[in-house]
This record gives C-alpha cells, structure tokens and sequence, in this order.
C-alpha cells in the first residue's frame, strides 16, 4: 500500500512538472517594420468533438501592445466568426475575429490493416483556418482571476461549445501571458555575425 502511494505520488508530480514545462515560445522576432512579435506554443482543445488550436502573441511596438488569441482548425472558420469565453463568475468575454487566413495542406496518406486485407487512403489537400482575436489587458486580467468555465465559436456556420470544470482554457491563456510577458521583460541578447 505505501509502495503504491509513493508511486502515484511520483506520478502525479511527474505530470505536473511536464504540464508546467509544456508551454514555451515558438517565436521571437522583430519585424522589418520594427515591431516585436512573441507567439507561445499552440495547444488542442476539443470543442463539441472537433479539435481546435489555440496560441497567443503578443505584437509591440513603440507606440503599443497588442495581445491576440489565435484559433486554428481543419474545421471551417469564416471571417464573421464570433467567440464567447464565460468566466468563472458569468461574466462574457466577446471577442468579434479580426482576420482568418486560409491555407492548404496536404494529409499523407496511410494504409489500414485488417486480417489479410490493406486499405490504403491517398494523401490529400485540405483548407487549414487560422484566425486572430484581439484581447486587451482587462479580459486577460479577468481570465486570471476567474478561470474559463465555458467557450462558444460561431464559425459562420454553426455554434460549437465547450464547458470546462478545470479552467483548462484560461490556465493555457494565464500560462501564455505570462510566459510572453517575461520574455518582453528579459528579451533575449542577439548576437552578431562575428560574435564568439
């Protein structure tokens, strides 16, 4: 008995130490245009049983700083788009989209094995949705305190929700926040050509 409560103890520090070290910066650069862009890692949420991505960036510049929330799916995302975050005390954020870009890609191919007999399904090209919402400092600080219990995408086409009971949703955009904002805080020395 105690052997398997200090398994499970050492399990469950396990996943929380790869929960915490999960989340980091997949981009840091400055733009032609002078503009400093940081963007955190994507992470997937089901939503109503299709899988959506979620990133945040932040863009700075010096005259301001804009934090956006980034959606992503194979599933159709129009450009009249709308998101409803419900918070831990019922308040609603609305975020309205600000720009969907659409891409291609291609699916490989794999090949299904039952018995003696191969399925083999052909790669094939798919529109990929990407698409922005702006939140500003006060829905982020409210996501802080009161966690994410509910989301709602109207794609264009049809309502998609979700409901969390551990704040999953909010403790990613928390965690991203402030993972960029430490590094707006600790920006990262470039080197030149000839450095070292």
């Amino acid at each position: 008995v105690m052997n398997r409560r200090v398994l499970f103890l050492m399990l469950l520090l396990s996943v929380s130490f790869i929960e915490l070290n999960a989340q980091k910066i997949y981009l840091d650069r400055i733009e032609t245009d002078g503009r400093h862009q940081i963007m955190t890692k994507a992470e997937d949420f089901i939503i109503d049983g299709d899988k959506f991505s979620f990133g945040m960036k932040v863009i700075e510049s010096s005259f301001n700083k804009v934090w956006l929330l980034l959606i992503s799916s194979y599933h159709y995302i129009s450009n009249s788009t709308e998101v409803l975050l419900k918070l831990g005390n019922d308040d609603i954020i609305y975020l309205p989209v600000n720009n969907v870009n659409v891409g291609e890609v291609t699916l490989p191919g794999y090949g299904v094995t039952v018995g003696s007999i191969t399925q083999i399904s052909q790669p094939k090209k798919v529109n990929y949705y990407s698409s922005v919402y702006e939140l500003c400092e006060d829905d982020m600080n409210k996501i802080d305190t009161y966690g994410i219990k509910k989301v709602r995408i109207s794609t264009g086409v049809k309502y998609r929700d979700k409901t969390y009971s551990n704040n999953l949703l909010g403790k990613y955009i928390t965690k991203s926040r402030k993972i960029i904002q430490d590094r707006l805080d600790n920006p990262l020395k470039s080197k030149s050509l000839f450095d070292d």
